[in-house]
């Protein structure tokens, strides 16, 4: 590192690429910290300055259309990093990627399919990672995964399936909220928790069926599933928390195992339940 770029990283400063990248050095690899708004940008480079870019941030409403394929040197997709595109319809992460930040793509208005790497298991993944991306109708998740994050798709209005990978045993809160055309949902084995809201007015979901070996259904987690009609509970259900199926008024009452705990308004404002 010559003396200027010394310098210029002593006082946190960002350097500009002709394709008009903000970045930043970071120890031996690049952190793509913005970008110049009037450029056309074509590409997310896999190096700057001969060093890879390891970490993406900054690029909120960037100017991108069509496929967006992450070079196979990111590791970290920080906080917001990708989120209001306008122009971006798909996103391939490539299997070096191990974090992704808060909101990493939420609100992209064009996004219609996200690939996620192989590997990682989202236990430490924070909320809302594609929540509220109005045209997002295909997702595809690894096998490495052990939970779905706190409000991962809510409001995404076109996706109507979705698997759920076998080592998966937590359904995070509000994960699916409001995806208005969710009509299939497979479940893993595996699955022991579904938590608060995770499927809160999925008014075209019609039929679920809970795998053997889950115990806890929470508060909400099924409210407002107005056209809900089937739910199969397993024989290992343990609790069914308040307000559970509220509001899902074409359910038929299903069979409660014997010994699950069922709050006394687990499937309230439901005609015929008491």
């Amino acid at each position: 590192m010559g003396v200027r770029d010394k310098l210029r990283h002593a006082l946190n400063l960002h350097d500009t690429t002709p394709e008009g990248f903000k970045y930043q050095r970071v120890g031996e690899e690049i952190k793509i910290t913005g970008f110049r708004p009037k450029l056309p940008i074509t590409e997310i480079p896999a190096d700057i300055d001969g060093l890879p870019v390891g970490i993406i941030s900054g690029l909120q409403s960037i100017p991108f259309m069509g496929e967006m394929i992450i070079p196979n040197t990111v590791h970290t997709i920080c906080d917001n990093a990708l989120n209001m595109t306008k122009g971006i319809t798909k996103i391939v992460l490539p299997d070096s990627v191990r974090e992704i930040g808060y909101a990493a793509f939420s609100f992209s208005e064009a996004l219609e399919e996200i690939v996620f790497p192989e590997g990682m298991d989202f236990i430490q993944t924070p909320e809302a990672v594609a929540d509220g991306c109005p045209k997002l109708k295909t997702v595809s998740l690894p096998s490495t995964m052990l939970r779905v994050p706190t409000g991962f798709f809510s409001d995404c209005g076109l996706l109507e399936e979705i698997w759920i990978p076998d080592a998966v045993t937590e359904i995070s809160d509000c994960a699916f909220m409001y995806d208005s055309s969710l009509k299939k949902v497979h479940l893993p084995s595996s699955l022991k928790i579904i938590k608060e809201m995770a499927f809160c007015d999925c008014s075209s979901l019609e039929e679920i069926t809970l795998p053997n070996g889950m115990e806890i259904i929470e508060k909400s987690a099924f409210s407002g599933c107005e056209n809900l009609k089937k739910i199969h509970f397993p024989s290992t259900l343990k609790h069914i928390g308040k307000n559970a199926f509220a509001d899902c008024r074409n359910l038929m009452r299903p069979d409660i195992p014997s010994g699950c705990e069922v709050h006394e308004k687990a499937f309230d404002k439901i005609q015929g339940f008491a």
